[in-house]
């Protein structure tokens, strides 16, 4: 029902059942697969690294950049995932919340102290994942990618709007 941010972790708290943490990360599971696979190949990331295939042909962007202009090129990729990772987090798992523990029991620095703790250790997972996907999948072919962009993941895409949209009038959500 809003865009805030922080409403948004403030609607995932609690539990669904007593004990399955209210994170959208359940009902939305569809909406987190496109996520992730778009945002694994927003950030060229293997098996989606286009740019490093391409030394294997003509050397690639090494060719171009090198030394801290190098340094700068890996630190930009790694803020986009670290970025893709911190929205991630908000969205479908509840960002600086953590089920059972009430922050606003705490006084002094000590709720944003262990909100930034929480959101940092759930980035930190998305990183792993990061890392997971790239030791796990071969690198795709461009055809390859195209077909899983145009043929799964577009139409999985619509499908979760759909059924988002349905949900949406019919009150459950």
């Amino acid at each position: 029902g809003s865009l805030s941010l922080r409403e948004i972790v403030l609607s995932q708290s609690g539990y669904w059942f007593g004990f399955i943490p209210k994170w959208y990360l359940w009902p939305q599971a569809f909406g987190f697969f496109i996520y992730m696979c778009a945002g694994v190949a927003e950030t060229n990331r293997a098996p989606f690294d286009f740019p490093e295939a391409e030394q294997e042909l003509v050397a690639g962007y090494h060719t171009e950049y090198g030394g801290l202009r190098m340094a700068l090129f890996y630190m930009g990729e790694y803020q986009s995932m670290a970025i893709l990772s911190a929205l991630g987090s908000t969205l479908y798992f509840g960002g600086w919340s953590l089920p059972g523990l009430d922050l606003t029991r705490f006084s002094g620095p000590w709720p944003a102290v262990l909100g930034m703790t929480i959101l940092w250790a759930k980035i930190a997972v998305f990183m792993f994942f990061y890392v997971w996907v790239r030791w796990t999948f071969p690198r795709f072919r461009y055809d390859q990618l195209m077909r899983l962009g145009w043929k799964v993941l577009l139409p999985l895409s619509l499908v979760n709007l759909v059924y988002v949209a349905a949900m949406t009038l019919a009150g459950k959500v």
